[in-house]
């Protein structure tokens, strides 16, 4: 079984006046209190009684990440056991019809998509993390201060 894991979050205001639903309510949105570079997560892996060297790790992720990349680039999915299925997807605006179709007109970007397994599922990601906020009264603070 995984090991249990803290989901921190920060209270967020939406200030999107396009979103009337939406607009001025709270938000409880994740957040992460430290990126960790390719190399601390090389240690990280070679530190957890790794019969491999941290340089024997970071090449073969560095291989793997520039296949996985070729390969999705070529309109491959990846599964990557049970973390997920890794492929691209398209963010686009809708038109009224086929022949109004643009692709540079309507694409506003291209993403990385990673679809969870049963191991990785939402379900069982909530039931490994306690969620605590990131900042005590971070809310007040933010309310405190003057918006410019």
């Amino acid at each position: 079984m995984a090991k249990m894991g803290t989901l921190k979050y920060r209270l967020v205001q939406n200030q999107n006046e396009h979103q009337p639903e939406a607009y001025k309510k709270w938000y409880i949105r994740a957040v992460q209190d430290r990126t960790l570079s390719f190399d601390d997560f090389v240690q990280h892996m070679a530190d957890h009684n790794s019969p491999y060297s941290r340089g024997v790790i970071h090449g073969v992720l560095i291989d793997m990440l520039a296949c996985l990349q070729e390969l999705i680039l070529d309109g491959k999915s990846v599964r990557l056991g049970e973390l997920g299925l890794i492929s691209l997807g398209i963010s686009s605006k809708g038109v009224a019809s086929v022949k109004d179709a643009s692709v540079s007109e309507q694409v506003k970007g291209v993403h990385l998509l990673v679809r969870n397994t049963k191991t990785w599922s939402n379900a069982e990601l909530r039931k490994l993390c306690k969620i605590e906020e990131l900042e005590k009264n971070a809310v007040e603070k933010e309310e405190e201060e003057p918006t410019p």
